[in-house]
């Protein structure tokens, strides 16, 4: 089940080690959920998650394409979006990477469609 996450107060922030492109940077305060303990990664802005309305976005984008061998019917893009929906990790905003975020979509959306995972990422 996943946490309905609560962040900290300013003065609770915990000190962490950071690190941006696979380089450390040191430590920063970093926020946690008082509810479940999650510390919150802070991320890079092109790294940061998005809401699964951005993917919805991207997805209802594909729809529009004339091509027919890369279309998505509106039944799949319901599975789709049932699927990610039901994924804990994928909305979690305290942890989860766009990049984590972006995997996990394209293989959902390979799982229903038969579209490539370049044409997928074009729309991201």
């Amino acid at each position: 089940m996943m946490c309905a996450h609560k962040s900290c107060g300013i003065a609770e922030k915990v000190w962490h080690p950071y690190g941006i492109a696979g380089v450390k940077n040191g430590v920063k305060p970093h926020s946690y959920c008082i509810r479940c303990g999650t510390i919150k990664r802070i991320s890079s802005s092109s790294n940061r998650p998005k809401t699964i309305g951005y993917y919805i976005n991207a997805l209802t984008e594909i729809l529009k394409t004339p091509s027919e061998k890369k279309r998505v019917t509106k039944v799949q893009m319901r599975l789709i979006v049932k699927e990610l929906e039901a994924m804990d990790d994928f909305c979690d905003m305290y942890w989860v990477t766009k990049s984590a975020q972006d995997g996990m979509f394209i293989s959902v959306v390979q799982k229903y469609c038969k579209i490539t995972e370049g044409f997928v990422k074009s729309f991201l």
